[in-house]
């Protein structure tokens, strides 16, 4: 199955609290460039899984634009400090369905996607924007590999 794992686009740097911060024009912009293209290369997502900060939503809004159908959950655990060998288990125990896409924070992202293709303390590194593709055999540490990996600039 296809699991695309997504760090939210460029942040402003200050706001009231952390979970509030929003998305810069700029980041709105390229998240948008981003999914645009990859709807064009045939990139079809199925279920949203996103984390209730401001940034990681509005992230979601850029991409559901191209996916009008597209199914979405807020997710309370996938926030930038979650255990991501939680986050495997939570996933593990959903339906097997491809085309996951699951939008959250550094370094949660990071470490998740190194946990999901190698196992172990392995980390990915994310821009902010970026989406890596996972293969996944297994919901399970180390149970899949990296296809690809895109962000804009």
């Amino acid at each position: 199955m296809k699991l695309y794992i997504v760090r939210h686009g460029e942040a402003e740097s200050r706001a009231p609290s952390d979970s509030l911060r929003p998305l810069t024009a700029r980041g709105r912009r390229t998240v948008s460039e981003l999914w645009c293209q990859l709807e064009k290369e045939g990139v079809r997502p199925t279920m949203l899984v996103v984390s209730p900060y401001v940034r990681a939503q509005q992230t979601a809004d850029a991409i559901a634009r191209y996916y009008p159908d597209i199914s979405r959950q807020t997710c309370d655990g996938i926030t930038p400090d979650d255990d991501p060998a939680q986050v495997v288990a939570w996933l593990a125990g959903q339906p097997r369905t491809d085309g996951w896409v699951l939008v959250s924070h550094m370094p949660l992202v990071a470490v998740l996607t190194g946990l999901l293709t190698e196992g172990g303390q392995a980390r990915v590194p994310f821009a902010t924007g970026s989406v890596a593709c996972l293969d996944m055999e297994v919901l399970a540490p180390a149970g899949g590999r990296l296809v690809w990996q895109r962000h804009t600039t």
